[in-house]
Formats: C-alpha cells, sequence, structure tokens
C-alpha cells in the first residue's frame, strides 16, 4: 500500500490506487472559528466541523462559505507553501484535516509508504521548509504511514512526462506559491519557488478594488469564469483577476529563464522539451492560452535557451502532483 499525499497551502489532495485506477480525494486546506452560538445552529446544517480543546472551527470548503455570510476572512493553516508561522492553532486543525483525509493506519509493523510534497526554496522570499518538514514527517509517522518528502514540481514530471522520458519544465501553480522543476530523465536539474500564487492574484485584487477576499474567489472559482472573457460574471472583479494572472505569468517566465541563465552549463537538453501547467491556479480556463501569449510576449524581446516541444496542461491539473507522487511511491 502506499499514497501521494499532496500539501497545497489551498487544498489537501491524497492519491491512492483503487484496482487498476487512481482515487484522488480532496480538502480545502482552509478553517474559520465560530463562538458557541454560532457552532450549535450550524451543527443542524451537516457542516464539516471540528471540535480542538473545547473550541469549533468550520473546515473545509464550508469553511469559505460561511466566511461569505459572516463578511470574513477564511483562516489558512498554510501560507505561501508552508505552515502559517501567524496560525497556531491551524497547526491543530491541518493535523485533523489530514488524519480526517488519510486516516490512520494500525500497520505499524509493515508502515505504507506516503510520498508528500515540499516546496522547492523561493528566491523571493525566505522560507521554513526545515520545519514544515519536519512537522509533516512527524505527523504522518504518528498515524502510521512511512513518510517521505518529495519535491512538488518534481512530482509532475513522474505523473505527466512518461512519454517524454521524464524530461520536461513543470510548473505547479498553487495556493501559496508556485513550484518550477526542469528535469531530464528525472533528474531534478533546476528547481525553485516564487513566493506568488492563487493566494497572491486573491490579496491583490481585493486590495485594488476594495473587494472582501471570499467575493473575488467566488467570482474566480465560479465554473463559468474565463480568463479571455474576465468580465462576463462581473466587470470590475474579472478584470482585475485577468490583470493579476497576467502580472502573476510574466512575473514566473521572468524569474525561470533567470534562474535558467545562472545554471546554463549544466542546462543544455539536446531535445526539445515539454512545458506543463498545473495547479489550481492554473486550472481556470483561458489559463493556458493566456500563459502562451506572456511566453510569446516574453520571446519577442528574448529568445529561448532551450527548444520547447509543446505547451500542455497537466491531464488533471488539481490531482497532477498527488499523482505523481503516488507514482513515486509505488516505485520504491
Amino acid at each position: 500500500m502506499a499514497i501521494g499525499f499532496d500539501l497545497g497551502t489551498a487544498n489537501l489532495l491524497v492519491a491512492s490506487q483503487k484496482g487498476k485506477e487512481i482515487e484522488i480525494k480532496r480538502i480545502r486546506n482552509a478553517f474559520i472559528d465560530v463562538d458557541e452560538e454560532q457552532a450549535q445552529r450550524l451543527a443542524a446544517g451537516s457542516l464539516n466541523a471540528v471540535m480542538i480543546n473545547g473550541k469549533a472551527y468550520i473546515v473545509g470548503d464550508d469553511a469559505l462559505a460561511i466566511a461569505r455570510i459572516l463578511g470574513r476572512d477564511v483562516r489558512r493553516p498554510m501560507a505561501s507553501g508552508v505552515l502559517n508561522p501567524t496560525e497556531k492553532e491551524g497547526r491543530n486543525v491541518i493535523g485533523a484535516l489530514v488524519k480526517a483525509l488519510i486516516g490512520e493506519t494500525d500497520t505499524f509493523d509493515v508502515r505504507p509508504k506516503c510520498a508528500f510534497s515540499v516546496p522547492s526554496t523561493p528566491i523571493d522570499a525566505k522560507n521554513a521548509t526545515t520545519w514544515h518538514t519536519g512537522f509533516f514527517s512527524q505527523l504522518l509517522e504518528n498515524l502510521g504511514y512511512d513518510p517521505e518528502p518529495v519535491n512538488e514540481a518534481l512530482a509532475i514530471i513522474y505523473a505527466e512526462c512518461a512519454d517524454d522520458d521524464h524530461s520536461g519544465i513543470a510548473i505547479s501553480h498553487g495556493g501559496g506559491q508556485i513550484n518550477i522543476c526542469a528535469s531530464y530523465k528525472l533528474v531534478g536539474t533546476l528547481d525553485f519557488s516564487i513566493s506568488r500564487g492563487g493566494d497572491w492574484i486573491d490579496a491583490q485584487t481585493a486590495a485594488a478594488i476594495g473587494s472582501p477576499i471570499a467575493q473575488v474567489m467566488k467570482v474566480k472559482e465560479h465554473p463559468d469564469f474565463d480568463l479571455l472573457n474576465a468580465s462576463s460574471l462581473d466587470d470590475e472583479i474579472g478584470q482585475a483577476i485577468y490583470y493579476h494572472y497576467k502580472a502573476l505569468i510574466r512575473y514566473e517566465i521572468q524569474c525561470l529563464m533567470k534562474e535558467w541563465a545562472k545554471m546554463k552549463s549544466q542546462l543544455d537538453f539536446p531535445a526539445p522539451i515539454p512545458i506543463v501547467l498545473s495547479g489550481g491556479t492554473a486550472s481556470l480556463k483561458g489559463f493556458k492560452e493566456l500563459w502562451e501569449e506572456e511566453l510569446k510576449k516574453f520571446q519577442v524581446k528574448t529568445p529561448l535557451p532551450f527548444k520547447i516541444k509543446e505547451v500542455r496542461m497537466a491531464k488533471d491539473p488539481l490531482g497532477a502532483v498527488a499523482r505523481g507522487l503516488l507514482v513515486y511511491a509505488l516505485s520504491y
């Protein structure tokens, strides 16, 4: 038995083998605290809730819905890809979420392998990855698993690039970070992260137009929202989301080329390689087209240091990391 566990800032996803199929389970990595009176009223609504040290918390997607109703923002156990240092209560909450999502095994003599995602070192911020990795390693051990940290973007290579000899550039667009890895036959020759993602878009958009973050997320995550027709659902919020997506994509392309240039002598790929886009932040309609448009604009001024086979979306953008982690766990 083995599982792949994607510890994302916005979502927690676990992949497991069910016969010949891969099953993906997800829960929103968010919570909101409620007082005793609210907890009693909400209990009748069958919401996802946990009680920790006598306090009630609504968790998962329900937390987002309640936050909108109460006019508040959800709280996050993680920020920028790692444990949120300002959310002490969040550690207990995420412990409960992880246990609910992956379960607790009683086979402590032969522990199931659990490959879990860890972010790369950010180039534009400081990140406590050592503390983060240690915390989740211990948490998973306590639940009866054999944990192994695996680079988040490299997991996408495992999931999406088998037909490309496991070579290519994988970009994981998460809520707290964007993780980038260039791989040649599973050798991660370049990996780094940038401290912008879906949360950055939400916060910047909300600040620009004076709207609550929860309302921005409601528009952005609407199934009909299209980046190439951003005004269709809400003219002001939609346009602001569109412009911040363009800024985010430009920034990640610039960072990729800058980091590649630092290792140019070690990154001489013999053949064209694919660029694989994934992650919840990349799941919006029109994202791939907008990304390619910004890449073409960059190429007008600066030749690319590598040849591109194609730019493609992961088959399952949100679940790609978890799937790749499962492939890794099953292979060792």
